[in-house]
C-alpha cells in the first residue's frame, strides 16, 4: 500500500505541477487561440476592498457613467445564463426565469446548469473561446483570473440606470472594479458553518460539539458504538485544508494570505496539519482511504454513510445546506454554533457566488435587466429566496423569507463570528481541484506516505506557486 501509494503520490504532484502552469485549461492541442481573458494574473487590490487581505495599491478608478440605454421590449432577443447548484437552486432560478420572461415577453432566457465539479474547466473555455453566456454566475477569485485588465466583463458602471448599483455596499463594488470598470456584483456572502445530524448524536447520546475537545471527545464515544462505522464529523479531502486553516485562525488570530504572502509559519502549518491526522486518528473523521472507498473525496453528500445518518456532521458553506439536507435519508440536521478551536474566532467569509455580464453579450442592456430583475427586485428575490445565500443586495435582502431558514440561522452566525475575508488565492483551482494540491497533501498525509513536515512544504509551495503566478 506503501509503494503504491508513493507511486500515485508522485503522478499527482507531477500533474499539480503542470496544471500550476496551464491553469485551468486543456492541453494545447484541445485550446482555442489565446486571449486576454485566459490570463492568470490577478490585479492589486485595496485593503478595504479586499477586507484587509492586501494592502497594495489599486489602479486609480475611472468609473464609467450610465449610457443612458433602455431595455429594449419588443425585437426578440435571446439570453444565455450559466449557472452551477444543486437541484434546489436550479428548481428556484428556472421558476424566476419564468417570472422574468413573462414581465419581458419578447426576451428568452436559455438556461445554462450544472452541478460544481468540472465547471470551472468549461467557464475557462467558453470564455477563452468568446462563446460564453451573457450572464454568468462566477466564484469570486475568477473574476481576477479570467479578467486581470478589466476587459473581460462588461462594465456594470454603463448600466447603472438598469441595475440600482447603490444597493450594493462600496467596499463590494470597489473590491471588484478592475481597470475602472466594475466586473462583476456580489450575489450574497458566505462561509462555511457547521451542519450537524441531531438524531445521530441523540442516538449515540453524545451532545453537538461546540469546543474542540467536545470534538474529541464525540470521536471516542462515536468509535465505541456499534461496529464504529459511525464518526461525528467529516469533510471531503480538500475540504480539510479549509478546516485546518479555521483551526490556526482560531489559534493565531491573523489572515491566512495577506500582502500577496501566507501569513503562516513552517511551524504553524505543521500543527495545523497535525490536528488533522489527529482528528482522522481518533475516530473524529474519515480518513481519506475510507472516502475514497465510498467514492467520496470530494463531495460528502454523495457519501452513503452521510446519507444513511453514520456520519453525524459537517464543515460546509451555508449556500450548501440544501444539497446535504436533501440527501439524509436518516435524520434531522441542525445548524450548530461556531465550534471554539482556540483564543480566537477563525474561518474566512466570503461572497458565495458574482454575477457578471460577458463582454461578448450583444444584449448587455438586457442582460443587467436579468440581473436587476433576480438579484435586486423584489419578485425575483422572494423567487430565488436563500437558495444562492442571504443577498448583498440592500433591497433584496427585504423580500427573503428567512422564516425556518438554516442558510439565514447559519449565515448569522458566519457574520457574527468570523473577523476575516477571503482572499482571492485560497480557492484557486490547482489549490483545490481534485487532482490540487489540496487533496494531495491531504492524501499524502492521510495514508501515511508522507510526514506533517514534508506535506506542510508541500503545501506552502503549492499556495506561494499560486501567489506568484499573479504577480
Amino acid at each position: 500500500m506503501r509503494k503504491q501509494m508513493k507511486q500515485l503520490t508522485s503522478l499527482i504532484l507531477a500533474g499539480v505541477l503542470t496544471g500550476s502552469l496551464a491553469g485551468c485549461m486543456p492541453n494545447k492541442s484541445e485550446q482555442p487561440a489565446p486571449t486576454q481573458a485566459a490570463t492568470t494574473a490577478a490585479p492589486a487590490q485595496t485593503e478595504a476592498a479586499a477586507g484587509g487581505t492586501d494592502k497594495t495599491e489599486a489602479p486609480a478608478q475611472t468609473e464609467a457613467a450610465a449610457q443612458g440605454t433602455a431595455i429594449n421590449t419588443t425585437d426578440p432577443i435571446t439570453l444565455r445564463f450559466n449557472w452551477w447548484g444543486g437541484d434546489s437552486r436550479h428548481e428556484k432560478t428556472l421558476k424566476a426565469i419564468e417570472a422574468f420572461e413573462a414581465k419581458y415577453p419578447n426576451i428568452t432566457v436559455e438556461a445554462e446548469y450544472e452541478a460544481f465539479s468540472g465547471h470551472e474547466e468549461k467557464v475557462a473555455l467558453a470564455l477563452n473561446a468568446g462563446s460564453a453566456a451573457d450572464v454568468i454566475q462566477l466564484n469570486m477569485d475568477w473574476v481576477f483570473v479570467y479578467s486581470p485588465q478589466g476587459t473581460t466583463f462588461y462594465d456594470l458602471n454603463k448600466v447603472s440606470d438598469i441595475i440600482d448599483l447603490s444597493q450594493y455596499e462600496e467596499s463590494d463594488k470597489q473590491f471588484y472594479t478592475i481597470g475602472g470598470a466594475l466586473q462583476a456584483l456580489p450575489i450574497a456572502n458566505t462561509g462555511r458553518g457547521f451542519l450537524w445530524n441531531k438524531t445521530t448524536f441523540d442516538k449515540i447520546g453524545v451532545k453537538i460539539p461546540t469546543t474542540l475537545d467536545e470534538l474529541f471527545a464525540a470521536g471516542d464515544a462515536f468509535a465505541a458504538y456499534e461496529d464504529g462505522s459511525y464518526y461525528p464529523f467529516a469533510c471531503a479531502d480538500y475540504a480539510k485544508i479549509h478546516l485546518m486553516i479555521y483551526y490556526l485562525q482560531c489559534r493565531y488570530g491573523k489572515e491566512w494570505i495577506a500582502d500577496g504572502k501566507l501569513q503562516y509559519s513552517r511551524e504553524e502549518v505543521i500543527e495545523g496539519l497535525e490536528i488533522i491526522k489527529e482528528l482522522e486518528d481518533r475516530h473524529v473523521m474519515p480518513n481519506s482511504e475510507k472516502l475514497a472507498g465510498e467514492g467520496t473525496s470530494e463531495l460528502i453528500e454523495t457519501s452513503e454513510s452521510w446519507i444513511n445518518g453514520h456520519y453525524g456532521g459537517s464543515m460546509v458553506w451555508d449556500t450548501n445546506i440544501a444539497k446535504l439536507e436533501d440527501a439524509v435519508t436518516d435524520g434531522e440536521l441542525v445548524v450548530g454554533d461556531m465550534v471554539n478551536m482556540g483564543d480566537y474566532n477563525g474561518g474566512p467569509l466570503k461572497a458565495s457566488q458574482v454575477i457578471a455580464v460577458t463582454a461578448t453579450s450583444k444584449h448587455p442592456v438586457e442582460a443587467a435587466a436579468l440581473i436587476q430583475f433576480l438579484f435586486g427586485d423584489e419578485e425575483g428575490a422572494a423567487i430565488l429566496g436563500d437558495s444562492r445565500g442571504i443577498p448583498c443586495n440592500k433591497n433584496a435582502v427585504k423580500y427573503v423569507d428567512t422564516e425556518g431558514s438554516k442558510v439565514a440561522d447559519m449565515n448569522e452566525k458566519l457574520l457574527a463570528w468570523s473577523p476575516f475575508k477571503l482572499d482571492i488565492f485560497t480557492e484557486r483551482a490547482a489549490l483545490k481541484a481534485p487532482d490540487g494540491v489540496y487533496t494531495l497533501t491531504i492524501q499524502s498525509l492521510s495514508y501515511g506516505v508522507e510526514s506533517a513536515e514534508s506535506c506542510a512544504d508541500m503545501l506552502i509551495d503549492g499556495i506561494n506557486r499560486e501567489i506568484g503566478s499573479a504577480q
